[in-house]
């Protein structure tokens, strides 16, 4: 399926569906202007992640009779959220985006000179990359892997029931990178595909991995694939320089676009303007 809008992973169907399969209570609102906008009943109210998404021009006015009470926005709209009745919560985190309709060679000159080095040296390193459709038993391993990481650094991702569920919606989605040494795996990564665009969900790698810079040579390599398919974007992920530096540096260094999300917002009774 692939949307006439390049809808962030938290506003597509596809995530909407696998949310259903988890239980989980999920809404599409209509707005004038824009994709449809997915909601989730969150902390008792229906929360629109990464919404609206306009189509061309921006209706900002048509949030003023939207049926949306909470929103983690797509893009900073402060003055139309207020003028909407909407309140700030929080404040806006930032994600990278790597531009896909770009030529390789683009992409390879828009990142920054140490990431381009490190991707070098991870060009000739004995590395191979094995590209897959994700299987819950196949890849048991990278998931296991992941939690270890999260519990070692101290952050929380998704569930990975989500992914079972996201593969159980759209097989051929979920897709999972390999890079061996020999016939070792030393770092994986993967990506869940809501055509036109691919999110980074997992990435993992131990410390022969880092020391080829793997991920550099498998986040290329995957950009060029999904570019090749029709892709036109992929996004990486929020960029956090305060708790995760190392993963921020790493993102920023692809040249991917670093932009800020809009906060997250509370609608009011009787503030609208």
């Amino acid at each position: 399926m692939k949307s006439e809008v390049s809808l962030p992973l938290q506003q597509h169907p596809y995530f909407a569906a696998a949310l259903r399969r988890l239980g989980r209570s999920v809404a599409f609102v209509d707005v004038a202007g824009a994709a449809p906008v997915l909601t989730v009943r969150q902390f008792g109210q229906r929360m629109a992640s990464r919404g609206p998404v306009w189509h061309g021009d921006q209706h900002w006015d048509a949030l003023k009779g939207a049926n949306l009470r909470m929103i983690n926005a797509d893009a900073p709209q402060d003055a139309a959220l207020r003028a909407a009745g909407f309140r700030r919560l929080m404040t806006n985190a930032y994600v990278a985006e790597l531009d896909l309709t770009t030529s390789a060679d683009d992409r390879i000159a828009a990142m920054k000179p140490k990431w381009r080095h490190a991707l070098r040296k991870a060009q000739l390193a004995p590395l191979f990359l094995a590209e897959q459709r994700y299987n819950l038993n196949t890849h048991a391993w990278l998931l296991l892997a992941d939690l270890a990481q999260q519990r070692i650094k101290r952050f929380r991702g998704l569930p990975h029931d989500l992914i079972n569920a996201y593969a159980t919606v759209a097989l051929k989605d979920v897709r999972v990178l390999i890079a061996y040494e020999a016939d070792t795996p030393i770092a994986g990564m993967l990506f869940l595909l809501h055509a036109p665009v691919a999110t980074y969900h997992i990435g993992w790698t131990n410390a022969r991995g880092r020391a080829l810079s793997a991920h550099h040579r498998m986040i290329t390599h995957a950009a060029d694939h999904f570019a090749d398919r029709g892709f036109e974007r992929l996004d990486l992920g929020l960029v956090d320089t305060d708790t995760a530096p190392g993963l921020a540096r790493f993102k920023i260094g692809t040249g991917a676009r670093v932009r800020p999300l809009g906060g997250t917002w509370l609608r009011l009774p009787g503030c609208a303007r």
